[in-house]
């Protein structure tokens, strides 16, 4: 078994967050990605390879300015050859991929994460000059293409900053002044006031852009572990003629409200507490107001719980 095939997705690897992957990125291969989406196009993940496995990846071959799925699929070409290569067991969807959805991209780039942090050996790594200089196109996501063309990237002798703003300056307002009366200039001839200004509105429009794409990414993330729940929620009332301890306690757990404390000890009992103090209905006897400890003949129910539900599959 390869490495690759010891990265399930309850490792550690897929709980790394969106930001700690965009600043892995931007330091390390001196990019300036502001949304996981961007690394859709596949050049990203083409050049990851090229630091694990040296004079295996046709970086010639990568296409950087790519702007469109069907461009971005030469570079998945590359990349599968890569894995093909060094012999490494990993499905790439690359229709999923190039659409720029982010839980797709999230997942991938986590995997590569991990990946990279077993087989990677710590030699000094040049990623500008490997790509020739060549920066990425950064795409907007989901399909979409940036207006203006490329954004600027950071230069060999500069890192990229892990967040980036993007916010454009703000040129200053004429400031009209009464006859007779004198303002301080700067060097280049402008009102030091309206520098201050235009600095300042500046420094909050990058802060504004930030809090909107970290707003998009909690949203994001939101709907997707909802929807999970929501799958486990159907598939108990499903088999509602099948249900086990187990099962109640699970509806139990979903169906707690704010006010409710849920609480599960080292033994795997559950307890359900309201604001006030008081024991809800936990364990398995509904109302009992007591913490319900799972019997010997109530814990084979939950262990054949998963058979029962197979069969039913069946």
């Amino acid at each position: 078994m390869s490495e690759a095939d010891t990265i399930g997705m309850m490792e550690g690897a897929f709980f790394v967050g969106r930001g700690e992957l965009l600043s892995w990125i931007n330091d390390f291969f001196q990019l300036q990605l502001t949304k996981v989406e961007q690394c859709a196009t596949g050049a990203i993940y083409c050049q990851i390879m090229d630091v694990i496995y040296p004079g295996t990846v046709p970086m010639s071959k990568v296409r950087w300015g790519a702007k469109h799925d069907y461009e971005f699929v030469e570079n998945y070409k590359v990349l599968q050859q890569v894995f093909q290569k060094n012999d490494i067991k990993r499905y790439i969807d690359v229709d999923k991929l190039i659409k720029a959805k982010y839980q797709d991209n999230l997942e991938f780039l986590q995997w590569m994460k991990r990946f990279f942090d077993i087989k990677h050996n710590g030699q000094e790594y040049d990623a500008l000059a490997r790509r020739k200089g060549q920066d990425l196109f950064y795409i907007l996501g989901g399909g979409k293409v940036a207006a203006g063309g490329v954004s600027a990237g950071p230069t060999a002798g500069n890192k990229a900053p892990s967040k980036i703003g993007g916010a454009p300056k703000v040129a200053a307002a004429p400031v009209s002044k009464p006859v007779g009366a004198s303002k301080p200039l700067a060097a280049g001839g402008k009102p030091i006031v309206a520098q201050k200004d235009s600095a300042e509105s500046s420094k909050l429009q990058a802060e504004l852009q930030d809090l909107r794409m970290n707003m998009d990414t909690v949203e994001k993330e939101r709907d997707f572990y909802f929807g999970k729940l929501r799958d486990i929620e159907m598939l108990l009332q499903a088999n509602e003629a099948k249900k086990t301890p187990l099962t109640e306690n699970i509806l139990k757990i979903l169906y707690a409200s704010e006010e409710e404390k849920v609480l599960i000890d080292e033994g795997g009992n559950l307890t359900i507490t309201t604001a006030a103090g008081g024991a809800g209905n936990g364990g398995t006897d509904g109302g009992t107001g007591h913490e319900q400890m799972l019997s010997g003949e109530d814990a084979t129910a939950c262990a054949v719980d998963e058979d029962m539900l197979d069969d039913d599959k069946e």
